[in-house]
């Protein structure tokens, strides 16, 4: 039982530092993991890259006030392959995104007037 403790104990403590050093490593994510997370946010950014043998969208996005985030540069997985058909690196879009963690999964892709 002991054991058991000290395993629990130490995984803990494990993650703890992971989180730690992740934060460390990147300071525009310091803070976005005590977000609260919405069931969807809407965005505002600028198509970088398209990778459709990967299923991803390459945002440089605004703000993103309702999970906290600041601008910045992402690559997030799209909900269908079908949101890249029509994606195009420089457009100017506004896109929908299902929050998870410390990225999300973009669920729309609409150009931005």
């Amino acid at each position: 039982m002991k054991t058991m403790f000290a395993l629990m104990a130490m995984t803990g403590l494990a993650i703890a530092t992971n989180v730690s050093a992740q934060q460390a490593m990147d300071p525009h994510m310091a803070g976005m993991e005590h977000a609260a997370q919405p069931a969807d946010a809407q965005g505002v950014g600028v198509i970088k890259a398209v990778d459709t043998t990967k299923g991803t969208v390459t945002l440089q996005h605004e703000a993103i006030s309702a999970m906290g985030w600041p601008a910045m540069t992402m690559v997030f997985k799209v909900a269908s392959p079908d949101l890249l058909s029509a994606a195009k690196v420089g457009d100017r879009v506004h896109f929908g995104l299902r929050p998870s963690g410390m990225g999300g999964t973009v669920t729309s892709i609409m150009p931005a007037n």
